[in-house]
């Protein structure tokens, strides 16, 4: 099962790599939820804009369908490439040696972090699939580094006395 993005131009900015990958994840991880299967594997294959590839593949610890594990491998995958300057055209996240879900085992932890960001997943995919797919998802994946510098920008100035 994979999910892919074709820049509409050669795409030069990291920050803008790891939005797509961070989208590309978001994306995956709903379809598999949808599909009651867990990936064993992921693969990240980024297409450059001479036509070459490079593909980096990681096997998961645990195999999941939750999106910030995907994403923290993703993430892993993206940086360990160091694509700096690069014509980036294509990215295309795929997950690979499929199981079904009830074969997950969720490791149980003190901190109730994991289980609210796997009851807010559970939220954000009834309300994608209610009214549309990307309704609704990571901040970070909609607002880019312009975005926050405007932000920032409208803030009144601080006084010093």
């Amino acid at each position: 099962m994979g999910a892919g993005h074709r820049f509409d131009r050669d795409e030069l900015d990291p920050e803008q790599h790891h939005r797509t990958t961070l989208r590309l994840v978001q994306e995956l991880g709903a379809r598999l939820r949808a599909a009651g299967e867990i990936a064993q594997a992921l693969t990240l294959t980024v297409s450059y804009a001479d036509r070459t590839q490079t593909t980096r593949s990681r096997t998961l610890t645990e195999p999941t369908a939750h999106s910030p594990a995907l994403a923290a491998i993703a993430h892993e995958l993206l940086t360990g490439l160091g694509l700096q300057r690069a014509r980036v055209r294509t990215l295309a996240l795929r997950a690979e040696h499929l199981r079904p879900a009830e074969d997950a085992i969720h490791q149980l932890t003190f901190d109730n972090r994991d289980d609210k960001l796997r009851r807010l997943e559970t939220a954000l995919d009834k309300a994608a699939n209610r009214y549309r797919p990307d309704i609704a998802g990571t901040a970070s994946t909609f607002l880019g580094p312009a975005t926050h510098r405007e932000r920032r920008s409208r803030r009144p100035p601080t006084r010093t006395h």
